[in-house]
């Protein structure tokens, strides 16, 4: 069989960015899930163009090899993000999503690269002080993924087939893997302001984990926003202004 580039813009950015559009902002999916996870998401954020990210391995590139580390992934996605053209464009990624987020950021500035102008970390704590969330400590082994998989369904109010379930918790499995290797490059700091987001009913990665330090590795703005772990789904008007909040501070 042949394997498509990993490489390929046409694979990596989920929709073609119109000609029209002045800038963009790129969606990176948190650990398990796809680039469907923002389907709920408008077209536009702002006049930001909205571009969900699609990495090989999962939903329409599930044939792919998928990265087995964060490098892998941040190589293979910058040689994308040439299709740009040019246009100035910020990162958004929530919870697991974040480290990927930063390994690009960093490989960008490594291959003088244009870089996003501003990223949004939403429910993460600060990455120099290590993953968060439950599931980067279990047992890998012995963790009943399937049973994660059918919890967070419910929370969302969907209803998954048999056979997705386990195509799910398979991926979620590898996801939390290679989270495991993940570790910030000491002294490094972020070179781009970051919006911190925590969501004021998160059990999973809550405000009070998500805020503090992050200043200690980058300039922020702080934001606890109405909802639970999973708001940033619908992305409420809350989100969105913080979008516009962060890119007006980028362009001081």
């Amino acid at each position: 069989m042949t394997v498509r580039n990993l490489s390929d813009p046409a694979r990596w950015l989920l929709r073609p960015i119109p000609e029209s559009a002045d800038s963009a902002v790129l969606c990176f999916p948190c650990s398990g899930v796809g680039a469907s996870s923002y389907r709920q998401w408008p077209r536009q954020v702002a006049d930001m163009h909205v571009v969900p990210l699609q990495p090989p391995g999962r939903e329409n590139r599930l044939r792919e090899p998928k990265p087995e580390t964060h490098k892998e992934f941040a190589d293979s996605l910058c040689d994308a993000l040439p299709r740009l053209k040019g246009r100035p464009f910020g990162f958004f990624g929530h919870c697991g999503a974040v480290p990927y987020m930063l390994e690009t950021i960093f490989e960008l500035e490594a291959r003088d690269q244009p870089r996003p102008s501003w990223m949004v970390a939403s429910a993460w704590g600060a990455p120099h002080l290590g993953l968060y969330g439950a599931l980067n400590f279990v047992d890998l082994e012995s963790h009943d993924f399937e049973a994660e998989v059918l919890t967070m369904s419910a929370r969302l109010g969907l209803e998954l087939p048999p056979e997705l379930v386990g195509m799910a918790a398979s991926l979620l499995t590898f996801d939390q893997s290679v989270q495991r290797g993940y570790s910030y490059p000491t002294g490094r700091k972020v070179p781009l302001p970051v919006a911190v987001v925590g969501w004021s009913g998160d059990d999973i990665v809550p405000p009070h984990v998500t805020l503090p330090r992050w200043q200690e590795v980058a300039t922020v703005l702080s934001f606890v926003l109405d909802g639970t772990h999973h708001e940033y789904l619908n992305c409420p008007p809350s989100l969105q202004q913080v979008f516009t909040k962060i890119r007006a501070m980028a362009a001081q």
